[in-house]
């Protein structure tokens, strides 16, 4: 057996990683998403300016990274406060881009049309995230103490994660007026659509006709524009503590504007919610005209109403932000609803409980045939991005199992990306690799949109790597015929596909069919026409087919299953040049560092690399002209995730190569 060639620490490490992710296998069909925040230079760029060519190779490092993972979608904020990460000629290029509002990027580049082709290269959905009202984000100095004495009590604790989401990032210098924003700028434009509160922020006047309809023509430009999975709503509709509009300094600041419109309403509460629900209705149909495949979702705040469900307490979505998400599942003018439950689970009787909300959201969607994807403060778990109580490293993964056991609930939404592609959030990004997203997963079907499942790809083609037993690359066509496209009553036309890689275990020909229903056979998701898979060794030959999965989800038949032969072991060739030899690492695993031993009896350049499990570069170890002898590295992996790596020489008279473990 093939096992029996692997060194006695491997093998145990691996069956330890093995148990310790096995509490069940995840669902084929989840929503994995992250918010990617570019205001105030969150999560990317990392400085507004800083040279095209970095800016495009750090978004792909980290859609490289959130793949990794195992994160399906992308929330990607293209709109701050009334700016634009991407060419529009209705609002001025975002500073948090080019470092300048209004400056194009130079050399000329469309950071949204990039990320949708990266994104979708890498079979990941991107959803357009926009802010609908902010104009002006201001902060005063004294932010913190500020909010404590205007906020007291259970509100204020049920509100302190959300307020405390950016205060140890960068904060920007409080405007001293209009004169700083782009001629093109909402402020500049129509500065009477503005209400301006406390003299800290600025946002349009949600019941003013003209902002309805100027916010549903800047959304609207990007869908008709962009070839976008979704748009994507936060939470900021009229303001957060301290700013909000009941209190004495806001409370008659759209006064004019209700005598104005008051469409019947008596209670202003009612009239603001209605301003929202009005506004999202419109948007919604529109999308629904030009491309129904497009979702629309929003993540309101996670309290809807104080007391709602029983038990539950604090500041709420409903009375003070005029949120009234649950409007929205009940006229169905929304797609899914993305709470942000950035609480933990109940301690101590406090009034905020992750598990009473996240299955109380689920039913009000679920009663509605809507999609519910939970929200998640992981920026909890950093100490370095929050500074409040910080969740343990248990607690994030506890809501994930929370969300996997409860059928009306199809996913979960991870605040921010930063704090799953780096160390900071206690490892995270290694539960989701080795436990929660160890296979890769397509997002939920809607049942509400297309279901037409397209044809399946052509002329599968399954090679073996020349040099390597267990690497297999493979390539196909695209359909042949025109059921992959989907045509809407405007016109536009959806061809959009991503492919899924099944890999089937077996000695005779499998049934592709049955075999697309086990977790564990779907072994990638891409965008594009060709995948490589390194293969586990195997005593029965490894067989692969494919199938297209449409934008709504639904996969195709499969393609015929090509055979790609036995990998008999992960290990160095038995036929390896005599004068070359490659030893065990030491120790193997290791954690965070081992020693690579090689000898050379001939001088001459010598390669020494690293590679993860899907063929990609982690480091060069050697690099140069090396003596005959024998030559130990030190590899020190702490940046690296758990997980096998294969180390790899290469001399002008041979190439070997051996497996090595890494367990954090």
């Amino acid at each position: 057996m093939w096992f029996r060639k692997l060194p006695i620490l491997t093998l145990l490490a691996l069956l330890s990683i093995s148990l310790s992710a096995q509490e069940s296998d995840p669902p084929k069909n989840e929503f994995r998403a992250t918010w990617m925040a570019t205001v105030i230079n969150l999560d990317w760029p990392a400085s507004g300016g800083l040279q095209v060519r970095f800016q495009k190779s750090s978004l792909q490092d980290r859609l490289d990274d959130m793949k990794e993972a195992g994160i399906n979608a992308l929330f990607f904020q293209i709109r701050t406060e009334g700016d634009a990460l991407y060419d529009s000629d209705i609002e001025p290029w975002s500073r948090y881009v080019t470092g300048q509002e209004g400056k194009a990027p130079d050399p000329y580049w469309d950071p949204l049309a990039f990320v949708i082709e990266e994104a979708h290269k890498r079979g990941m959905e991107l959803h357009a995230w926009l802010n609908p009202y902010r104009a002006m984000r201001t902060i005063p100095g004294d932010f913190t103490q500020k909010i404590n004495s205007q906020i007291s009590g259970v509100e204020y604790e049920s509100l302190e994660p959300f307020l405390k989401r950016y205060e140890n990032e960068t904060i920007l210098e409080k405007s001293s007026g209009t004169s700083e924003r782009d001629s093109l700028h909402v402020a500049n434009k129509n500065p009477e659509w503005l209400l301006v509160l406390n003299d800290a922020i600025a946002i349009m006047n949600p019941g003013l006709p003209e902002v309805i309809d100027y916010n549903v023509q800047v959304v609207m430009d990007v869908v008709n524009r962009y070839d976008v999975d979704g748009i994507h709503f936060d939470d900021y509709f009229y303001p957060y503590p301290p700013n909000q509009m009941a209190s004495n300094n806001n409370e008659s600041l759209d006064d004019e504007t209700f005598a104005m419109y008051p469409r019947g309403f008596e209670n202003k509460g009612d009239w603001r919610r209605n301003n929202i629900d009005i506004f999202v209705e419109a948007l919604y149909d529109s999308i629904q005209q030009v491309k129904p495949w497009v979702k629309f979702g929003i993540s309101p705040f996670g309290i809807w109403k104080n007391g709602t469900p029983s038990g539950i307490s604090g500041m709420d979505a409903y009375s003070v932000i005029y949120g009234d998400a649950i409007a929205w599942l009940e006229t169905k003018t929304i797609d899914y609803i993305t709470p942000q439950l950035y609480w933990a689970f109940s301690r101590f009787g406090t009034g905020q409980d992750y598990g009473a909300l996240a299955d109380w959201w689920a039913d009000q969607a679920y009663e509605n045939d809507l999609h519910t994807y939970p929200g998640h403060g992981l920026y909890r778990s950093s100490s370095s991005t929050f500074t409040g109580t910080l969740f343990g490293e248990n607690e994030i993964p506890r809501q994930v199992r929370h969300n996997r056991n409860n059928e009306k609930i199809s996913g979960s939404v991870f605040f921010r990306s930063s704090n799953v592609t780096t160390y900071s959030s206690k490892g995270f990004a290694d539960s989701l690799k080795n436990n929660f997203y160890r296979y890769p997963a397509l997002q939920p079907v809607m049942a509400w949109k297309d279901t037409t499942a397209p044809s399946s790809p052509e002329n599968l083609i399954v090679q073996r790597d020349s040099e390597t037993e267990y690497i297999f690359n493979l390539s196909w066509d695209r359909p042949s015929d025109e059921v992959i496209a989907k045509i809407s009553s405007s016109g536009h036309v959806d061809t959009l596909l991503k492919y899924a890689i099944y890999r089937v275990d077996s000695s005779v020909n499998p049934d592709e069919s049955s075999e697309m229903e086990i977790i564990s056979n779907l072994v990638g998701i891409t965008g594009e026409t060709s995948f490589t898979d390194i293969a586990p060794p195997s005593d029965n030959s490894h067989w692969y087919f494919v199938t297209a999965v449409s934008r709504n989800n639904i996969e195709s038949e499969p393609t015929i299953a090509v055979e790609g032969g036995i990998v008999v072991s992960t290990e160095f060739s038995e036929d390896r040049p005599s004068q070359l030899s490659l030893e065990q690492n030491f120790p193997n695993p290791f954690n965070p560092s081992t020693n690579i031993t090689f000898t050379l009896t001939e001088s001459g350049f010598t390669e020494l690399k690293v590679f993860d499990l899907l063929g990609r570069e982690v480091a060069t170890l050697v690099q140069e002209n090396r003596n005959a002898g024998d030559h130990t590295i030190r590899f020190d992996a702490s940046d690296l995730s758990s997980g096998i790596y294969i180390y790899r020489l290469n001399t002008s008279s041979g190439s070997l190569h051996r497996v090595m473990t890494l367990i954090k």
